[in-house]
């Protein structure tokens, strides 16, 4: 996807890089050799001297921070045949991957601080309408709705507001209703497909 992003014009990689080199764990040196060689993404042509003469580096200087960037996951160097000659050329599909995880990563993290803070209104709710903290075991059952994805965090919610008050409330109650009415609203064919899922699971 960044790869792409970058090929259709629609992300700025110098400005990428720039604002991510300390998470990307890169020098400021290594940045500049590493846009350097985005100038000439499309030839992909690798010359140590080539980059010298486009920036305030001296060779041993590039050459490290190609070595380095190299051992990184950055960039790789290979050899490719052109008009009969082989022309050593790089390539940058490390740092498309490295900038990939980097946002994966945030995502997961985006992710995790909704499910726990989802959890904790979830738990908050039940506690409020049981007039009781719940049990450790009472606390594995509701994260195991989170952890399974039995439930949607709506549908929960939706259904603790709409029987909580009703006088007959308890965390078994509010599991045979969600199972009933997740039973009901899910078509058969889907049910038998994760019955299918479940068999070859076990096999």
């Amino acid at each position: 996807m960044i790869r792409k992003l970058y090929e259709e014009h629609f992300l700025e990689i110098d400005a990428l890089l720039t604002k991510e080199c300390k998470r990307l764990k890169l020098s400021p040196n290594e940045v500049v050799v590493l846009k350097t060689l985005f100038q000439n993404y499309k030839k992909r042509t690798f010359s140590i001297l080539s980059i010298t003469r486009k920036i305030e580096l001296s060779s041993n200087d590039v050459a490290k921070c190609v070595d380095k960037l190299i051992n990184k996951g950055f960039i790789s160097l290979g050899l490719e045949t052109r008009n009969d000659k082989e022309v050593e050329v790089f390539d940058l599909s490390g740092t498309f991957d490295r900038i990939t995880e980097l946002y994966e990563s945030d995502m997961e993290d985006i992710k995790r601080e909704r499910y726990e803070t989802q959890i904790s209104h979830t738990i908050e709710l039940l506690e409020k309408h049981l007039g009781k903290a719940l049990s450790s075991l009472e606390l594995d059952i509701v994260r195991s709705w989170y952890d399974e994805s039995l439930y949607t965090h709506d549908a929960i919610i939706s259904k603790i507001e709409e029987i909580g008050p009703s006088g007959k409330f308890s965390l078994k109650f509010l599991e045979r209703t969600l199972n009933r009415e997740k039973y009901i609203a899910e078509p058969l064919d889907e049910q038998a497909e994760r019955a299918i899922d479940e068999i070859f699971k076990a096999i």
